[in-house]
């Protein structure tokens, strides 16, 4: 990495979905001869954070994956229904710096765009996000400790949607919002439903096996 940030931050791995839709747990797809979730956590790993998280749940065992050990493990509480939000705030009150949050289904991110976009221009006590013609991007993105008070408030009231409150902590100036270029824009594909993962064989070549 060329530039390195001059504010400590942290890196969550967000794996704890359900995928629902995709019918199967997403962090164990076949990615590139190995787990989804462990490509992801490669990713991360190029970035010069402080501490890193991997953000799931328990029963589904990835913690018992060897070779982790540097890596801090934070579960989702039984019968936890907030999703995302939820988790994103439990690792800021956690760790108390700016976080940088990939989802595990966003396997064409880079850690050069996360380094270059999103860590190298931060500015302090503000988070950072992205936004094309289908909205916000929650699940790459800056989170900083200063969006607290926003996501609790919307926590308590049962308002789960983290556009919604990006949306929020932008008017509040605790946030800055870049529209993606048409270059950028496919690295923030991800994987939903089987379909998608067989439109990628067919359109990128992928070796992804289901």
């Amino acid at each position: 990495m060329a530039h390195y940030p001059s504010l400590p931050f942290a890196v969550m791995l967000l794996a704890g979905g359900f995928s629902r839709r995709m019918g199967q747990d997403k962090a164990r797809l076949e990615w590139q001869g190995g787990p989804l979730w462990q490509h992801q956590i490669e990713t991360l790993t190029r970035l010069p954070a402080q501490r890193r998280l991997i953000s799931c749940r328990e029963e589904q065992k990835l913690q018992d994956t060897p070779h982790f050990a540097d890596w801090e493990w934070l579960f989702d509480p039984s019968g936890d229904e907030q999703g995302p939000m939820g988790a994103v705030a439990r690792a800021l009150r956690l760790v108390n710096m700016p976080l940088v949050v990939l989802a595990v289904d966003m396997p064409f991110m880079t850690a050069e765009f996360l380094q270059r976009e999103l860590i190298a221009r931060s500015t302090a006590g503000r988070g950072a996000f992205f936004h094309n013609e289908q909205g916000i991007e929650p699940m790459a993105a800056l989170y900083v400790p200063e969006m607290l008070p926003v996501m609790e408030g919307r926590l308590a009231r049962g308002e789960l949607g983290l556009q919604r409150m990006i949306e929020e902590a932008v008017k509040l100036n605790l946030a800055d919002l870049r529209v993606l270029n048409e270059e950028e824009r496919p690295l923030f594909a991800n994987l939903n439903t089987p379909a998608e993962l067989e439109q990628i064989r067919e359109s990128r070549g992928t070796s992804l096996r289901v």
